[in-house]
């Protein structure tokens, strides 16, 4: 079994500075700086609501991974788990099924820990995040 424990939902969205705003009007609130990350093809932002955290994702180009959800009209399109080893996580979900939609990787919005995007069984697309 592994140690995953929820982090957020990942909400595409073509821009973060207009959702913010609908996403205030359900009472979430910033919890943390906006951040934009390259390598991702990304920018984002955090925000909070009692013990539930979304974290908002526009892209910065046309080839951002997060362009191919807004296209089908998807907007909540992955889950972010904790993990202690994402090496040896990833590699157990892939040993049950998952596939590697995005290898490991550092990430700006988590001060370069490593993360990972796995599509498991169920077409559920998820990140892993180091803790490391």
């Amino acid at each position: 079994m592994n140690d995953l424990t929820f982090h957020h939902i990942g909400i595409a969205c073509e821009s973060i500075d207009e959702e913010i705003e609908n996403y205030k009007e359900l009472g979430y609130s910033l919890s943390a700086d906006k951040f934009e990350d390259p390598n991702q093809g990304i920018r984002g932002v955090f925000m909070k609501n009692a013990g539930m955290q979304i974290e908002l994702l526009e892209p910065l180009k046309k080839d951002s991974p997060v362009c191919s959800f807004l296209k089908r009209g998807i907007q909540m399109y992955h889950q972010g788990f904790l993990c202690d080893n994402i090496h040896d996580t990833s590699s157990d979900l892939l040993e049950k099924g998952a596939y590697m939609a995005s290898p490991v990787k550092p990430a700006v919005a988590f001060k370069d820990r490593s993360v990972c995007f796995l599509l498991m069984p169920n077409k559920m697309l998820i990140e892993l995040i180091g803790t490391e």
